[in-house]
């Protein structure tokens, strides 16, 4: 049994994949640039620095990439964040995972404040061992500096010990990256055989989908 859980937010347990997506896609546009929402929606789980480079040249970066970045952070702020909801049973999921002795850490490459919203609206800050986000690490997924400073909020409890929970493969890859295993999750819209190629030990549906399978999930094993 594991003695501790990080938990991916965007995609695994609020429902906001697609609201970064097309908020990326508005931003691309507001600078001359065509994206396609769905191209864009599977780079979503990466850090920004990452996913500009994936669409414009290094020029173009140069010249654009802080000021497309800007205005997605914005943009999503004001016309996407309060659209966000939770995915069912979360806080219901971390209940159980605390319920057999767990700690719990959230690990996002969101904003600090996006993150702290996203606690208030799922209501499960008194579960929470501590808080990992963008403003904590140098590099985002799929590096894993993001799981590395989650893991020094655990208290004794060794890295084997530990699971990641994320719907990417961006999560998957960064878990791996320092020998932590990822369960996957499908709400966040990447399919089984990406999440498996990724190196996801076992795959559910949702937060509620692995709440019903719990026992015989990784995360009871």
């Amino acid at each position: 049994m594991p003695k501790a859980v990080i938990f991916d937010l965007d995609g695994t347990l609020v429902d906001s994949v697609h609201f970064h997506a097309e908020a990326w896609v508005k931003a691309f546009e507001q600078y001359g640039y065509h994206t396609a929402f769905d191209d864009v929606r599977q780079q979503i789980g990466k850090g920004g620095e990452y996913i500009l480079p994936e669409f414009i040249s290094e020029d173009e970066i140069e010249k654009n990439g802080d000021k497309i970045s800007d205005y997605r952070k914005q943009y999503y702020q004001e016309n996407f964040l309060p659209k966000v909801k939770s995915f069912p049973k979360v806080r219901e999921l971390l209940e159980r995972v605390k319920a057999d002795g767990n700690q719990i850490v959230l690990a996002s490459s969101a904003r600090p404040k996006t993150v702290e919203h996203y606690q208030e609206l799922l209501g499960i800050k008194d579960l929470i061992n501590g808080v990992t986000s963008r403003g904590d690490v140098e590099q985002a997924k799929p590096n894993p500096d993001i799981f590395i400073a989650a893991l020094n909020h655990f208290e004794n409890v060794s890295k084997e010990s530990v699971i990641v929970v994320g719907d990417s493969p961006y999560d998957a890859q960064a878990a791996e990256k320092i020998s932590l295993s990822t369960v996957g999750v499908l709400c966040g819209g990447f399919s089984e055989d990406v999440l498996k190629e990724a190196g996801c030990i076992a795959i559910y549906k949702d937060p509620a989908d692995l709440l019903d399978h719990y026992e015989e999930s990784p995360l009871s094993s």
